[in-house]
């Protein structure tokens, strides 16, 4: 009895000893707390507790075995934890990818996508595929609605252009804003300088080196004005977010990969060979002979029968005819200047992490032997992005990458006209060549050949760019809210440097025809200041809010040196050592500009019962570049989003997995004019002085205008996202009116004026457009997955108001009373010395002008026009006149697309995976610069397209596709008024308009995974793949590629061909090995 007693005595103290109370806190990656997670004890059902708004819990363990706790909460990976030593814990989740709502980067925050109230597309590269590209360009074409991208595969230092929904400015290029892992990167467009002035036109290079598309995670492109205002000023013409990968919490894992491209030109154009080209210097001769009454004097004998080509020369006291005694060598300039180019690329990566912090790093290399003849291309690039915690509330991120490249000749040379066009010269130059060069006469024989190009020119390049930035956060002890500090700095220089040897053209002009050495050095640096408050909290699963607001400074200095050196007493150094040079012709200059921006912002997103999302946004952007009265400007957005999928009477349906409508208005801005144009600036001149000295004395540059101020862009979108749920497809569809106001233009003045030109804000632009985005996975299993996906995008710009007082303009042949103007020459040289494109109000930007033409005068026909007759272009006189002048010009073609498109291709089998991607570009008209010389029958000693000489008209051959031998595009306007200057330099016809509609195989790309099953403790996956770039392109455009890159951003000569470069075919062989 008394042992029952001492056991009900015990029995409490017992029972209290073996229960223990366990309290905790849970957070997710970013030490934020979940609540409503769950906790239980594993192994016993039913027993548990969650945590509340603040992610604290407490739970009560009942049994001495129960040590361990199981944490979940949705979205996240499970979390087990050991309780037999402690009775607190803090825990942190960390997110499962596989089931983690998808979050978005806008602007200076993130968003889930699901509270995504603007139009944004998002792109993800495979690896594969992005370790392909070889600038970031190449990971946007064709993968989102209304983006076009304009650029050439054959190099990777060439430049290229990105429009967002259209045009937002006339003059100015139309560059979007890029961001990388939250700093401003503003070098898109940017080069070393040019100072040789005139008809020369130096290529356009990548001025975004050094963002590596490999080490890209993702890229967001904000295209409305709800999700770009937060950037303001910049944000006009959309906005480009990179990420960079970041590390990840696990063992370390480490990606090496090599691949090796073979590239070949992709189209050759098609000139005459050496007996077409005799034929048609014979031919010319005798016509000119049969005009002139002169006896026939062919330059060539053609043996028929070994197909040799002679020189016939003449006797100039007895004309007696001498027949050379060695024939000609015959060449395909195309054949010897192009080569198959070879790149092989390299890297390696890791990324790993842990409870405190995480990294990724690469580096890689690339050497790039492009398809011209002695050019190359060389790289280097690193990467380290780390991240670390600090403290509970205290965090570091950094993120660092170095580039450097060399290059030689850059694949695209001078994209000016005449012998100074490297791609031209490989055309046009005659391809019979004889062992005695000086019997060459006829078109100055070696000077203006390819070969001059490749072996007494050079173009070297020098880049180095540091980017970095440096992020603290700190989360104050207020639940949701933290503070972060980023500093980020871009350091960029550049040296570019040409050399004319005296077998070129411009070496051969150059003081006593020795040569020309050009030398430029652009050093830029830029940091950026953003403090920001984050606030981000859910409020019993009913209300959620994300807010931002901060204050940024930015700061942007650049140094622009310039210098010219003739008269080279040796060419053997070439541009290596200038002070071989003995006459400076271009003493050294250095042009500085500076620029500050600071801006106040702020942004609240707040989402309702998961249906209803509200967003605002607001900056203020003060900027360096304009005066007091007109410095800051003000940008502010609003949207919202119905969730409609989570109303009731629609989830119960079950149709849908989303169905989100948006609808969103904001204004955002535009200060892209050059520093100090509210100032009277002034530069250098030289000045002769006495005893062939020179002086340099200083002169004014512009008229300075105090009243400038910000171009304001004003946009409204609406919008649906869709998933059924009853079918495998998904999309958007959006629909916009964007206009913009105050276009900062620079305006023409008069002679009296002194200056050309004078910068001002005048007139207004309207873009309307409609864009579509699908995406179908009509198979997702494990073993075998396949989607195809696709976008199209209709934009429309017209140009609302310029300003200028109207004047008489022949439209559709009736001649109107309309305001516009001329967009700039496209060359000084012989040909196409006038403008192209036409700017009207009330119409679509940048027609193409010129004269209108209605096929060739036949025999039989009226010559209304004096000097006509059979064979001539027929150019309609379009005010009855009588004459052919300047005042029946009209609009001739329209380069802007009806739609742009693009299309993906996925699939997977097992270890097999293979993808695919189209590009296009629909309606647009191109003017095609080859047609000015080489696509006719002018006569002269260049050659010219085959199927011109073939086809050209005869009086026993009658065409109505190309005019008669002798032919000129340069020939004097036609006039019955003797009292009429003929100006052979007035406007095109529009024979040089074809249609530059394609589309294009982008990418293809076929991989497999070998089996590692064997070697899992070495490799965790070993690929090998296969791709190829640009396929196949289906065009009409003859020329040698439709996606044209002359005159890049320079808003006012667009959708001209002037000599473009051929692009290229690329496969790629590849090995990507993860350890």
């Amino acid at each position: 009895m008394k042992q029952l007693y001492l056991v009900a005595f015990l029995l409490p103290f017992m029972c209290f000893a073996q229960t223990r109370s366990i309290t905790g806190t849970v957070t997710d990656e970013n030490k934020q707390p979940l609540p409503g997670a769950t906790v239980q004890i594993q192994g016993v059902q039913g027993i548990g507790s969650i945590t509340d708004f603040d992610g604290n819990f407490t739970i009560q363990l009942t049994n001495n075995d129960q040590n361990t706790l199981l944490i979940s909460y949705l979205g996240y990976l499970e979390e087990t934890v050991d309780v037999s030593s402690t009775n607190t814990v803090s825990v942190s989740l960390a997110p499962d990818v596989t089931k983690l709502e998808e979050v978005i980067v806008v602007g200076y925050g993130t968003v889930l996508r699901k509270d995504l109230t603007g139009a944004v597309s998002s792109v993800k590269v495979e690896d594969n595929v992005a370790r392909q590209s070889m600038s970031v360009d190449q990971l946007l074409e064709g993968r989102a609605a209304g983006v076009q991208v304009t650029g050439n595969l054959s190099n990777p230092n060439s430049g290229f252009s990105v429009k967002i929904r259209g045009t937002n400015s006339l003059r100015g290029n139309n560059e979007p804003l890029y961001v990388v892992d939250g700093i401003i990167m503003s070098s898109a467009g940017e080069d070393a300088a040019l100072n040789l002035g005139g008809n020369d036109l130096q290529s356009n290079q990548n001025g975004l080196n050094g963002i590596n598309p490999r080490d890209i995670e993702r890229i967001e492109v904000l295209k409305d004005a709800s999700a770009t205002a937060i950037y303001g000023s910049r944000g006009a013409n959309g906005v480009i977010i990179i990420t960079t990968k970041q590390g990840e919490k696990g063992k370390v894992t480490i990606n090496a990969f090599n691949q090796t491209s073979i590239s070949n030109i992709s189209k050759k154009l098609n000139p005459l060979d050496g007996i077409g080209f005799a034929n048609y210097r014979n031919e010319i001769d005798f016509n000119a002979s049969e005009i002139s009454g002169n006896p026939y004097q062919p330059a060539y004998q053609i043996d028929n029968s070994s197909g040799l080509i002679y020189r016939i020369n003449y006797n100039e006291t007895t004309g007696d005819a001498v027949v050379a005694s060695s024939p000609y060598e015959e060449y395909s300039w195309q054949d010897e200047i192009y080569r198959t180019g070879i790149s092989n690329s390299s890297g390696i990566s890791a990324r790993g992490g842990s409870d405190l912090g995480n990294f990724y790093f690469s580096m890689g290399l690339l050497d790039h032997k492009p398809i011209v003849n002695g050019s190359s291309y060389k790289t280097g690039d690193f990467r380290l992005n780390l991240k670390r915690d600090l403290s509970k509330r205290l965090s570091l991120q950094l993120n660092f990458s170095a580039f450097t490249g060399k290059g030689d000749f850059a694949q695209d040379a001078d994209r000016a006209a005449g012998s100074r066009s490297f791609y031209r010269t490989g055309v046009v130059y005659r391809p019979l060549v004889s062992d005695n060069i000086e019997l060459d006469i006829d078109d100055e024989a070696y000077i203006n050949s390819p070969i001059s190009f490749l072996e007494d020119f050079s173009d070297l390049t020098e880049e180095t760019r540091y980017f970095g930035n440096l992020r603290l956060n700190y989360d104050i002890p207020i639940k949701g809210l933290s503070y972060s500090l980023r500093v980020g700095g871009n350091q960029r220089t550049k040296i570019r440097n040409r050399f004319y040897g005296p077998t070129t053209y411009i070496g051969q002009r150059a003081i006593n025809g020795n040569g020309q050495l050009t030398m430029s050095e652009l050093n830029s640096f830029g940091f950026q200041i953003n403090n920001l408050l984050n606030y981000n909290r859910t409020f019993n699963r009913i209300h959620r809010i994300n807010a931002v607001a901060g204050i940024t400074y930015d700061e942007r200095k650049s140094d622009n040196s310039v210098y010219r050196v003739e008269d080279f007493s040796t060419f053997e150094f070439g541009a290596d050592q200038p002070f071989y040079g003995q006459s400076v012709t271009y003493p050294l200059e250095i042009r500085q500009t500076e620029t500050q921006l600071f801006s106040y912002l702020a942004r609240v997103n707040y989402t309702l019962k998961n249906r209803y999302v509200f967003t605002a946004s607001f900056r203020a952007d003060g900027s360096s570049k304009f005066r007091n009265d007109n410095k800051y400007g003000y940008f502010p957005s609003a949207a919202f989003a119905w969730r409609a999928n989570n109303e009731p009477f629609i989830k119960n349906t079950n149709l849908f997995n989303e169905l989100k409508f948006r609808v969103g208005w904001g204004q955002t801005g535009n200060q892209a004019i050059r520093p100090y144009q509210t100032l009277a600036n002034y530069g250098p001149e030289l000045v002769a002085g006495p005893g062939n000295t020179t002086s340099i004395g200083f002169v004014p540059l512009n008229i300075g205008n105090s009243d400038l101020k910000w171009e304001f862009t004003e946009q409204v979108n609406a919008g649906l996202d869709f998933d059924f749920n009853f079918l495998p497809i998904s999309g958007s569809f959006d629909i916009y009116n964007k206009t913009t106001e105050d276009l900062l233009q620079l305006s023409p003045l008069p002679p009296s004026a002194g200056f050309d030109s004078l910068f001002i804000n005048r007139g207004g632009l309207e873009n309307n457009g409609v864009e579509l985005a699908l995406l179908a996975n009509i198979v997702d299993t494990p073993d075998f997955k396949f989607s195809i996906g696709g976008n199209i995008a209709f934009n429309r710009t017209k140009i609302t108001n310029l300003g200028i007082p109207n004047s008489d303009l022949f439209i559709d042949g009736s001649m109107q009373q309309r305001s516009f103007y001329l967009g700039n020459t496209i060359s000084t040289g012989v040909y196409f010395k006038y403008p192209a494109n036409i700017f009207v109000e009330g119409e679509e930007s940048a027609l193409f002008y010129g004269f209108e033409t209605d096929g060739i005068y036949q025999e039989g026909d009226d010559f209304p026009i004096a000097g006509n007759q059979p064979g001539d272009l027929k150019i309609i006189d379009q005010n009855g006149d009588g004459n052919i002048d300047d005042s029946d010009r009209t609009i001739i073609g329209n380069p802007n697309p009806d739609f742009t498109f693009g299309g993906t291709l996925n699939l997977s089998f097992k270890n097999w995976s293979l993808s695919a991607l189209f590009s296009g570009v629909q309606g647009n008209d191109v003017i095609n610069g080859w047609a000015a010389d080489v696509g006719g029958v002018e006569g002269t000693f260049i050659n010219i397209f085959e199927k011109g000489y073939t086809n050209a008209w005869r009086s026993d051959a009658p065409s109505n596709s190309y005019p008669r031998l002798g032919y000129s595009n340069r020939t004097p306007i036609n006039t019955n008024d003797a009292n009429i200057t003929n100006d052979p330099s007035v406007a095109m016809p529009d024979t040089f308009i074809e249609d530059g509609s394609f589309v294009r195989l982008k990418n293809i790309t076929l991989g497999y995974d070998l089996p590692v099953k064997d070697f899992s403790s070495i490799f965790s996956r070993f690929n090998v793949y296969i791709s190829a770039q640009n396929l196949f392109t289906w065009t009409d455009y003859s020329g040698y590629d439709p996606e044209i890159s002359s005159f890049l951003y320079d808003g006012t000569r667009t959708g001209i061909d002037w000599y473009g470069p051929p692009n290229v075919r690329m496969f790629t062989l590849g090995l990507n090995i993860d350890f």
